[in-house]
């Protein structure tokens, strides 16, 4: 076959354009999702491959010269990611390690989630980065652009360039990369790989517009999906699986989307303790040549298959929550306040999301169930009356020229006629009217003495 005049199709195309370009590669990274739809959760364990520790025990010697003695926090890009991070396991295996090469100083991670376990609601992170502020972000990029120079790498063996070439740009432009990639979870996951020689500003306006054009998209094919109001003439009668593939018809995609799926086991709960002879087991693990603390551990735990999910790039990873938003038949509302998408959980029809946005303490719930009291107050002239001959009759019941048995009969028929005169059932003079002659012995305001 003669693929010298092949011209790629508009989906070949699309699917490059996400590669990377000659700046800058998005398919550079491994994060395993795994899906909890009983809980409604989803475990998003971001590899450790291009850390240092991995690097050094593939190059020994070699590596040494990529050490930095930094004093770098990875605490501040933590701290932008709002959701359930567990570093235990990728912590206490860097602890052996570096217990076992003690000539190394323990180095921090290019990526402070490597090796770490990020627990996230079904859908948010989507819906994180979808609403996420790039835009802020690369403006303060561009101007921390200034001091950074072209990186030099070290004299390694060409085997483990490709490693390198990776691994050290990170380094050098952490502050950068990570600046604008902690700008949403799913971002932080799968920061890209800046190229060895190339203009820094181009490849970080590169990142930049990658990001922005993912964005666009999946508002676009949420809108399309889930969107109650658009076009219900036409798609009102559809579910969103079915807009889904109307959808990849339109932009004339296949009617199918891969992703790289496997079972593995996982830890479960510890066994109730039982008899049992020591000998056995360590005959059976020596007969099949295993570690007798390894057997141990599959004799005194259970363990569960599970289905996760290989991703080597945010745009798949986006695709795979796409998928099972509608796999698991989630409805989908725009908050009445934000106008972000939302789960709608349980029953009910709710209207504002529960998100806490930047600069905000509460939840759109919250402030918008306040904003809706005020603007009801506002409107409720019968509230103020209520409220100022509350005032003036528990004034004078602490000076026992009204009797308490009074007040509260008062009270509650107040209350009883302010919501009729909410409602328009009597006038704004009447319950004024009714509230002034209720106690006969106080003289209207106006009248003269006699």
């Amino acid at each position: 076959m003669d693929l010298n005049n092949y011209e790629l199709s508009d989906y070949e195309e699309y699917l490059l354009k996400r590669t990377g370009t000659e700046n800058v590669s998005f398919t550079d990274g491994m994060v395993y999702a795994t899906y909890h739809p009983e809980n409604n959760t989803t475990e998003l364990m971001k590899t450790n491959d291009d850390e240092f520790v991995a690097l050094y025990i593939e190059a020994e010697e070699q590596v040494k010269p990529l050490q930095i003695n930094s004093t770098d926090d990875n605490s501040e890009w933590l701290d932008c990611i709002r959701f359930s991070v567990n570093s235990t396991e990728i912590d206490e295996f860097e602890k052996v390690f570096y217990e076992h090469h003690s000539d190394i100083k323990p180095q921090q991670k290019n990526n402070p989630l490597s090796g770490s376990v990020v627990a996230v609601p079904l859908g948010e992170a989507l819906f994180e980065f979808m609403y996420a502020d790039f835009d802020s972000l690369y403006d303060e990029v561009k101007f921390r652009l200034y001091k950074y120079d072209e990186v030099e790498l070290p004299d390694v063996d060409s085997d483990m360039l490709d490693n390198i070439n990776r691994f050290l740009p990170y380094r050098a432009y952490k502050e950068l990369i990570n600046n604008l990639a902690f700008g949403s979870t799913a971002s932080a996951l799968f920061p890209p790989s800046i190229k060895n020689g190339v203009d820094i500003l181009e490849a970080m306006d590169d990142y930049y517009q990658y990001l922005k054009t993912l964005q666009q998209e999946y508002k676009e094919v949420l809108e399309f999906c889930f969107d109650t109001k658009f076009h219900p003439d036409v798609l009102g009668e559809m579910n969103p699986a079915v807009r889904y593939y109307l959808y990849r018809k339109i932009k004339k995609m296949p009617p199918f989307v891969e992703f790289n799926e496997e079972q593995r086991l996982i830890m479960g709960d510890k066994k109730t303790s039982a008899d049992y002879d020591p000998l056995v087991l360590a005959d059976f693990a020596r007969e099949h040549n295993i570690d007798a603390y390894t057997l141990m551990y599959f004799h005194n735990y259970d363990h569960n298959p599970v289905i996760r999910y290989r991703c080597e790039s945010l745009h798949e990873f986006l695709e795979l929550e796409l998928n099972k938003l509608i796999e698991y038949g989630v409805n989908l509302k725009r908050c009445e306040r934000c106008g972000q998408f939302f789960i709608i959980k349980g029953n009910y029809d709710a209207r504002y999301c529960n998100r806490i946005h930047f600069g905000e303490i509460r939840t759109c719930r919250d402030l918008a169930a306040e904003e809706n009291y005020k603007n009801k107050m506002a409107e409720d002239k019968a509230l103020p009356i209520y409220r100022k001959y509350y005032r003036r009759y528990s004034a004078r019941v602490k000076v026992n020229q009204i009797k308490q048995p009074d007040f509260k009969k008062w009270k509650y028929a107040a209350l009883t006629m302010r919501d009729d005169c909410s409602n328009g059932k009597i006038t704004v003079e009447e319950y004024i009217d009714w509230n002034e002659t209720y106690f006969p012995n106080r003289k209207r305001k106006g009248e003269q003495n006699t």
